[in-house]
């Protein structure tokens, strides 16, 4: 919500757990006005998609039922300071608050999903008497640092915070590095995928992909796949495989916000894929998991 009135000045510019955050409001009035006081809030809330089977209900009773998708909505975290009392505010003349957050120290992290979301806000308001309040809210954005994830924090997989791991494919068996691990989605990574199959494969390419699998975890709750990286190993008929080969990439940051994340009510995870597409043929897919961060500071 932008109002030209208002300027929310937030550091640092993404929010670490555990880490203080400091903010800075100023508000130029446009007409004279009292207020009974003004806060600042962090504040974060979860969004998550279900469906439900409801009744289709009519002048002659019920006719059928029907599934209606839902929106829930829960209020995470919510932390408030007043920083004024009761004040004069009059035209033009601009006042400036601040204050300080410790933003918590297990989040959670940012999440912009369509089925599952995690949104932090910043938000100044002027509760006023017997009117309107005047306010303002900012988005913001709160990291996953690699170092909880590497504590064990949540459950990413077997292999999710190993930097090589093994992925079988019927007779081609093959290796899978990652480095870093857990993957910063804000920043590079590398790579490496080792294969041996008993003849070369006439592929029409081999293509990289990072995905994550998001999911809403009460009754009816939505899926979402999301794929925030693509790459690729061989081009259009090229022949791929045969001895052992190691096959290095470089991938670019993807800059997404879709990082590993358990919520009150839906997970996200992350995975890697090298998929073998092939004529006329069903493709032939690696598999592994891999922890998601958004932050390499902690």
């Amino acid at each position: 919500m932008s109002d030209e009135r208002w300027s929310v000045k937030v550091e640092p510019a993404v929010l670490l757990p555990g880490r203080q955050a400091s903010v800075a409001a100023s508000y130029t009035p446009d007409h004279d006005h009292e207020s009974r006081r003004v806060t600042i809030t962090l504040r974060c809330v979860e969004r998550y998609r279900y469906d439900r089977r409801e009744p289709i209900v009519t002048g002659k009773g019920v006719s059928g039922v029907r599934t209606v998708t839902h929106t829930g909505v829960e209020e995470l975290a919510r932390l408030e300071v007043e920083v004024a009392g009761p004040t004069h505010f009059t035209t033009g003349e601009s006042q400036t608050w601040r204050t300080t957050f410790d933003v918590p120290g297990l989040g959670p992290a940012s999440f912009e999903g369509e089925a599952l979301r995690c949104d932090w806000t910043m938000e100044a308001k002027i509760d006023v008497a017997m009117s309107i309040d005047e306010g303002v809210e900012r988005a913001v954005a709160v990291a996953q640092p690699m170092a909880l994830l590497r504590a064990g924090v949540l459950d990413t997989g077997m292999y999710g915070l190993f930097e090589e791991a093994p992925v079988n494919q019927d007779a081609h068996p093959a290796q899978v590095r990652l480095e870093p691990v857990p993957i910063c989605l804000q920043a590079p990574f590398a790579g490496s995928f080792t294969v041996e199959t008993a003849k070369p494969i006439a592929v029409q390419e081999v293509r990289l992909e990072l995905r994550v699998q998001a999911e809403v975890t009460v009754p009816g709750g939505h899926r979402e796949e999301i794929t925030v990286w693509r790459g690729g190993l061989a081009a259009a008929s090229q022949a791929f495989g045969g001895s052992l080969t190691e096959h290095a990439f470089q991938a670019e940051a993807p800059g997404a916000w879709t990082p590993s994340i358990d919520l009150p009510h839906g997970r996200a995870r992350g995975q890697f894929h090298v998929i073998l597409a092939l004529a006329w043929e069903p493709d032939i897919h690696y598999v592994r998991d891999v922890a998601l961060a958004t932050t390499s500071e902690l």
